[in-house]
């Protein structure tokens, strides 16, 4: 403009500077800060407070001279005050099942989740207004079936298709069942809550089944390479039995005494039983040891051990891990 001194244009172009700056300044904003894509409610586990819930680790498995070893572990739920349970692999060892806990507002229930081993990627499958357990796949099918807690608090053996899809019932005549283990593809082993509580051999094909042992544990598993499974025996509080019983004579016999009158074990491919007391995991090898021998101790990752699972292929091991609580002083009188 003629006339103007130096200041003056300058302070005009400052001020139209400013103006622009100001006009531009939400569109950068806005390409900084992306709106995040919201997620379903349902989606989402939901138990954002309470006690500290166990977890669930994987590691890979290896044999030295007989002993197994376990890599170093990963939590691969890591929910702290989510309850992550029950893992299970998959018959193709490439993903894990496992029960997870849902919040409603004050409703809280179980579903089931799969973690893909090499993506890391975890889906929800099933999608009910009940809560399920102990997901199992299915032999010689693409299923597998669950525990389901039905809204009258009876417990049913269901199995779904591995997508969570076509729920139905099997033995609609026992409501009681805790937990369950396949035999074949028409035989199931089934631990029924009572006093004392039971174990069961079940057939699909005539629905009916025979009581075999009672006073047992709550861990069932198929023996590999033999027609078989095994289940704890409880003899006291402080004694209890690894026990088999065949599936087609339905013999009962006690191979083992269990660690520390221990409940939860597993089965390598191999036919290596391990078992776990506190943060240690021993091995059994019933075709060559007479006691059992300790092959791991995970205290440096402040958890004791409970459920194991071992992958058909033999090369991983799933655990679930307890946090240890932090010691607390007593009180001063």
């Amino acid at each position: 403009m003629v006339g103007e001194t130096p200041l003056v244009r300058f302070r005009v172009w400052a001020v139209e500077i400013l103006a622009l700056l100001a006009l531009l300044t939400p569109l950068r904003l806005e390409a900084q800060e992306p709106a995040q894509p919201t997620q379903e409610q349902e989606d989402t586990v939901l138990v954002p407070v309470g006690p500290v819930q166990p977890d669930i680790y994987l590691a890979e498995l290896s044999v030295f001279d007989g002993l197994h070893y376990l890599g170093p572990l990963q939590n691969v739920t890591n929910r702290t005050y989510s309850y992550d349970n029950q893992p299970m692999f998959t018959p193709d060892s490439r993903s894990l099942l496992y029960t997870t806990e849902y919040g409603y507002g004050q409703r809280v229930q179980t579903e089931i989740h799969r973690f893909y081993l090499s993506s890391g990627r975890e889906t929800r499958i099933t999608r009910t207004s009940e809560s399920e357990y102990s997901p199992t796949p299915v032999p010689g099918d693409r299923a597998f079936s669950a525990i389901r807690v039905e809204a009258d608090s009876t417990q049913h053996v269901w199995r779904f298709t591995m997508e969570g899809m076509d729920g139905e019932v099997l033995f609609r005549n026992l409501d009681a069942v805790g937990y369950h283990a396949w035999g074949n593809e028409s035989t199931l082993l089934l631990y029924v809550v009572g006093e004392p509580p039971t174990v069961r051999i079940a057939d699909l094909t005539t629905g009916e089944s025979e009581v075999v042992a009672s006073g047992v544990g709550r861990s069932l598993h198929k023996i590999p390479n033999r027609n078989a499974w095994s289940f704890v025996e409880r003899v006291s509080a402080d004694e209890a039995w690894i026990s088999e019983v065949n599936i087609g004579t339905r013999e009962v016999r006690r191979l083992i005494a269990a660690v520390g009158g221990g409940d939860f074990h597993a089965w390598t491919p191999e036919g290596v039983l391990l078992m776990a007391l506190g943060s240690r995991i021993y091995q059994w090898d019933p075709e060559v040891d007479r006691d059992w021998h300790r092959v791991a101790d995970v205290a440096d990752m402040e958890i004791t051990v409970s459920r194991i699972a071992v992958s058909p292929d033999g090369s991983m091991i799933a655990i679930v891990g307890d946090p240890i609580p932090e010691f607390e002083p007593p009180e001063r009188k």
